[in-house]
C-alpha cells in the first residue's frame, strides 16, 4: 500500500493529531454513494480503508470509470476548485472506513501548513497524468490490451512479476464494472476474457478471475 495519496504524511505526529481530529470516519457498504453530479462539494472525502471508484455516467445512463482509489488518499476535491460543484459520481466498490473534513476547516489546513498544499497539487497533477493516460489508451489501445492492463492492476501484480513469486490477488468484479472502467461494452469484455481464458492467461472460479500468465498478459498490456 503507497502513501503517495496522504496529503498529510508531512506533518509531524502532533500535527497530524490535530488534523485528525478534524475528520469524522465511518463505515460503508460496498455501493454506497459519496458524491453524485451537479452536488455541492462542502467536504473533502478521506479513504482510509477499502476502494472508491470515481465515474461519469452519459445522458443515457453508461458508466465510464476514471479512477479507482485505494487507501490512503482523498477524493471530493472538487469542494476546494470553481464552483465548489462535483461533476462525477463517487461509489464504494467493497465496504469502505470513509472520513469527511469540512472545506472551511481543510482550507485552514492548507493555509497553515504549506506541505500539505503541495502534497494536495502534487496528487492532483498524478491524476491528472492518469486521466490523459487513460484517454490515450482508450483511442489508441485495443480491448484485450486494455483489460490486460487493468486485470493486472486490480490484482496487486508489479511489472517483471512471475509465476514463480507469489501470485496477485483473485479479480472479483462483474464484466460490466471491467467494461465500465476500460471503456467498453459488457459484451466486448465478456468475449475478450473467454480468448484470455483459452489462451491459459487467467483461470476463473467461483465468480473470480485468477491471472495464471502474468508474462503474457504483461506483455499484451505493453504492446
Amino acid at each position: 500500500m503507497s502513501d503517495d495519496g496522504d496529503i498529510f504524511r508531512s506533518l509531524e505526529p502532533w500535527q497530524r493529531a490535530e488534523v485528525e481530529l478534524q475528520i469524522t470516519y465511518n463505515s460503508y457498504p460496498n455501493g454506497q454513494i459519496f458524491h453524485a453530479p451537479n452536488e455541492v462539494g462542502k467536504q473533502l472525502f478521506v479513504l482510509r480503508s477499502g476502494r472508491v471508484r470515481v465515474y461519469k455516467l452519459s445522458p443515457e445512463g453508461r458508466a465510464l470509470t476514471l479512477m479507482l482509489l485505494d487507501p490512503p488518499t482523498i477524493f471530493g476535491e472538487m469542494t476546494l476548485v470553481g464552483q465548489w460543484v462535483h461533476d462525477t459520481c463517487a461509489e464504494g466498490m467493497i465496504e469502505c472506513v470513509i472520513g469527511v473534513i469540512a472545506r472551511d476547516a481543510l482550507r485552514e489546513i492548507l493555509t497553515r501548513h504549506p506541505q500539505v498544499t503541495l502534497a494536495f497539487m502534487d496528487l492532483m497533477g498524478q491524476r491528472l497524468r492518469a486521466m490523459e493516460n487513460k484517454l490515450a489508451d482508450i483511442a489508441f489501445k485495443s480491448v484485450p490490451q486494455r483489460l490486460a492492463s487493468v486485470l493486472l492492476s486490480l490484482s496487486g501484480a508489479v511489472p517483471g512479476q512471475t509465476a514463480g513469486t507469489s501470485p496477485p490477488s483473485a479479480v472479483r468484479y462483474t464484466h460490466q464494472q471491467l467494461a465500465e472502467m476500460i471503456g467498453s461494452y459488457r459484451e466486448t469484455v465478456t468475449k475478450a476474457i473467454g480468448e484470455f481464458r483459452e489462451a491459459g492467461m487467467i483461470r476463473i472460479a467461483d465468480e473470480a478471475i485468477s491471472l495464471t500468465d502474468l508474462t503474457q498478459l504483461q506483455r499484451l498490456a505493453n504492446s
